[in-house]
């Protein structure tokens, strides 16, 4: 089952509210061009590049949003992986009943304490830990 995720972008001209897909597998949020800049992104100058789990070569450059809501959990200044979505993706994310300009990663649901829940297709808090090497005395 897909997991869906309620998110908004804040940018730095204006914001996005949607319904964006959870990919477990991705490292970064993608967010397509397009509403990258009708948000107003910050862009850092660094380029990325990742494949999607179909093959396909996403390249882009990081960026900054103000503020990237997941439910109730706000980020503040979260990168994301600005790319040209091409019509195949966006096709495919509109067949999923999600937003077709935006793709949520794990790292950034980690960050703002959720996981995916794949059985019930929604997602479930979940708390932070600190891990602390055995022998370790404070």
């Amino acid at each position: 089952m897909i997991v869906k995720a309620k998110t908004m972008l804040r940018g730095f001209k204006g914001s996005k509210e949607c319904v964006v897909l959870v990919d477990a597998g991705a490292i970064m949020t993608v967010v397509d061009k397009g509403l990258a800049e009708a948000v107003g992104v910050e862009y850092t100058g660094r380029r990325r590049s990742l494949t999607s789990a179909t093959g396909h070569r996403l390249e882009g450059e990081i960026a900054v949003v103000r503020e990237l809501t997941v439910e109730d959990e706000t980020l503040d200044y979260e990168k994301v992986l600005v790319v040209g979505l091409d019509g195949k993706v966006k096709e495919a994310l509109k067949s999923l009943n999600v937003n077709e300009s935006a793709i949520l990663s794990v790292t950034t649901l980690e960050l703002a304490n959720f996981m995916p829940d794949t059985a019930t297709g929604k997602l479930r808090k979940i708390e932070a830990f600190l891990f602390l090497q055995a022998g370790i005395r404070g």
